[in-house]
């Protein structure tokens, strides 16, 4: 405690103690009034011992003057001290007033510092907080990090392999380009044979237009000649009559039958010469034909392969994305679903209907559909359905007649589901105009493929890679921010075509599709679903949960 405040304090004190003191005159005091003396019981009791009343009085005068003198010395110091003690006081009172200043400014900076004390401790929770949610956010970050590096190690590993991929797609470009220029060389030598050999197929064909006149010349000729044989024969006929009447002349129809035996034997020579000329003339035909078989043999092996050659030079080639959706636009088929189920306590019963384009997948004589069970009565998320009733059909423009659907299955994936329609693929494309779509034999041929949106029929080209590790999966170039941009981004359901306009996969979420390939291997065991009058709602429904938790053990990028 400083000196100042001390004195403070003590000036206080001695106030408080004056304050308290009191100096009350006794009730039974006599007072003196008007000059009026009073003597006290001690005196009267000295001069009651026989002192003198004048001594005594003179004695207590004296006295009296003696403390009137005191008291008046000690007033005048009292009244001295009371002086400085007033100005003490009024200087510590100053002081005070000065110290209460000093307090209440301290006091009003304490607040101050209390208020920013209060505001700094808040600031400093709310530091430790964010603190706290920096250490939290750093910690994901760094889990983050982690599976960023894990990611990108990955990446480095996909590009490595993308790269080996690409300069293998190069170098099979190149091989590709070389082997198309070689067909293309072979090609042209094929057309200039087969032109060649059109050209002698001409010439022969000339040639025996040529035989074939000659023979009818001939033919003609042989036809005069015989003409001559018969008149000649007439003319004999009627030398032998002539030989019956006139007998005189026999030398002379002798001569006569000698010419006309010389003619016969010229005519013989003539027919022999023909025959040998007509049988030049067949040879000659002959000889042609064979020829003409020969060319006609020549030209459909070159012919043959030429579209060998050309089917191999198609295979190596990609089809335009115009082309590949219009395809898909003009034999998509229209799967139509109709279900009842108990939707819940308040609604009770529903019935809705399932609409979904797809198109008919064929595998050897095995003809079926895949669709993504997203709002089908078969859905597995967000929750399952009581299905009560379900019935089906496939339809389109160009089919004769609509195609009921019998039962439906489901895939490893059990977001997939398989319709099989149970028809003959070559059956159908006899009595439809319909195309039907295959899986592709070597899927990653190409390193780009074409997603279409068969709800709202938007399509694009983008590119994909098998996955590293799941072969069932293909992972599809995901577009961030296409809600803002208005760029198409793959959805669920959408389907994925290769180049060649192969079905490739569908889309399982935005970033992964569903491989098409080996199906049949990968139906869930057990998941066969009759439809239609055959259905089976109890069974139906425990299958469908038993999927739903099925979906769980799936990673985390696939669901």
């Amino acid at each position: 405690m400083s000196r100042s405040l001390l004195l403070v304090v003590c000036d206080f004190l001695l106030l408080s103690i004056l304050a308290l003191a009191r100096f009350d005159v006794p009730e039974d005091a006599i007072i003196a009034e008007d000059g009026q003396k009073i003597v006290s019981n001690a005196v009267i009791e000295r001069i009651s011992d026989g002192e003198n009343y004048d001594d005594v009085v003179a004695e207590l005068e004296a006295t009296n003057q003696t403390l009137l003198e005191n008291l008046s010395d000690d007033k005048n110091d009292l009244l001295e001290q009371k002086l400085k003690l007033e100005d003490q006081i009024a200087q510590r009172q100053k002081e005070l007033e000065e110290k209460e200043n000093q307090i209440a400014s301290r006091d009003a900076l304490i607040a101050d510092k209390q208020k920013e004390i209060q505001r700094s401790q808040e600031e400093a929770r709310e530091l430790q907080r964010k603190r706290e949610e920096i250490e939290k956010k750093r910690e994901d970050l760094l889990k983050t990090n982690a599976a960023s590096q894990k990611e990108l190690e990955l990446l480095s590993k996909n590009l490595a392999e993308a790269k080996k991929k690409s300069e293998q797609l190069a170098e099979l470009k190149a091989k590709t380009e070389k082997e198309a220029a070689e067909f293309r060389v072979e090609l042209a030598k094929s057309l200039e044979k087969a032109k060649a050999e059109e050209k002698a197929a001409a010439e022969a064909k000339a040639q025996l237009e040529d035989e074939k006149r000659r023979s009818d010349a001939l033919v003609a000729s042989t036809s005069k000649i015989d003409e001559k044989i018969d008149s000649l024969n007439q003319g004999l006929q009627g030398v032998g009559k002539d030989l019956k009447v006139v007998g005189e002349g026999l030398a002379g129809v002798g001569d006569k039958i000698t010419s006309v035996t010389e003619d016969v034997s010229s005519v013989k020579k003539d027919m022999s010469r023909v025959g040998e000329e007509m049988a030049g003339v067949k040879k000659t035909v002959d000889g042609v034909g064979t020829q003409v078989e020969s060319i006609k043999k020549d030209v459909e092996d070159s012919v043959a392969e030429q579209e060998k050659n050309f089917k191999k030079l198609t295979d190596v080639q990609a089809k335009s994305v115009n082309e590949i959706f219009t395809k898909y636009e003009q034999n998509k088929i229209n799967l139509q679903l109709k279900f009842t189920y108990n939707s819940g306590f308040l609604t009770g019963v529903r019935e809705e209907s399932f609409l979904m384009d797809s198109i008919i997948m064929v595998d050897g004589s095995f003809a079926y559909c895949l669709v993504h069970t997203r709002n089908s009565p078969f859905r597995l998320e967000p929750t399952t359905r009581k299905l009560i009733e379900v019935s089906g059909n496939v339809s389109s423009s160009k089919l004769k007649d609509d195609i009921q659907v019998k039962e439906v299955a489901f895939m490893d994936d059990p977001r997939i589901l398989i319709v099989p329609l149970y028809i003959n693929p070559i059956d159908l494309t006899k009595s439809s105009e319909i195309q039907v779509f295959k899986a592709p034999e070597n899927p990653y041929l190409f390193s780009e493929a074409v997603v279409v949106d068969s709800k709202t029929g938007r399509f694009c080209q983008t590119d994909f890679v098998r996955d590293e590790r799941d072969s069932r999966y293909i992972k599809v170039k995901h577009t961030s921010f296409a809600f803002i941009t208005g760029e198409f981004d793959p959805g669920k359901g959408d389907l994925v075509f290769s180049q060649k306009g192969e079905l490739l996969g569908i889309m399982v979420n935005n970033d992964y599709a569903f491989h098409v390939k080996n199906l049949g291997a990968r139906i869930h065991s057990g998941s066969r679903t009759p439809i239609g009058s055959s259905f089976v709602a109890s069974k139906t429904n425990s299958l469908i949960v038993s999927l739903n938790k099925k979906l769980s053990g799936l990673q985390k990028k696939f669901r």
